[in-house]
């Protein structure tokens, strides 16, 4: 093999490997945007586990396509701003209460809302979070509008 062959080959394994790096980098990148590690969110008392989602193209998928959450987790959706951020049921498996929150309260909420439910949910309050949570969490815990909500990272 000759010397020319030889520094083709190396230039293009140093290619490749820096390749291998970026794509690396821009997946890890990626993923930090879309998740952000879970945090705990305490409402009434009780703790749940929640998957804080900030990015957009995430925001719209959800929990669609999911077969279940456990009966302590939930997602919640954060925004920019305050508004009256609409939600569906594209794709979803399974039934939800769905609470939207504005500085730490609850400004409005809908409950048991079923996978085949079609139309979207618009809240009467501008909120800049909404929360996700298993349906029948919002009567069994004795959720109501006003309520105090926290998070701890």
């Amino acid at each position: 093999m000759t010397i020319m062959v030889k520094k083709k080959i190396l230039k293009l394994v140093g290619v490749a490997a820096l390749l291998v790096l970026l794509a690396g980098y821009f997946f890890w990148k990626n993923n930090a945007a879309l998740k952000i590690e879970p945090d705990q969110i305490v409402i009434r008392g009780h703790i749940f586990k929640i998957e804080t989602i900030a990015n957009e193209s995430v925001k719209e998928k959800g929990l669609g396509g999911r077969q279940s959450i456990c009966a302590d987790c939930g997602m919640l959706f954060v925004f920019d701003k305050p508004d009256k951020y609409a939600f569906w049921m594209k794709d979803m498996q399974f039934a939800l209460d769905l609470l939207w929150l504005r500085d730490g309260r609850v400004v409005f909420l809908e409950k048991n809302v079923l996978p085949s439910f079609m139309q979207t949910m618009i809240p009467a309050e501008n909120a800049d979070q909404v929360l996700e949570l298993n349906a029948g969490t919002v009567d069994k815990l004795g959720i109501v509008l006003g309520d105090s909500v926290s998070i701890k990272n």
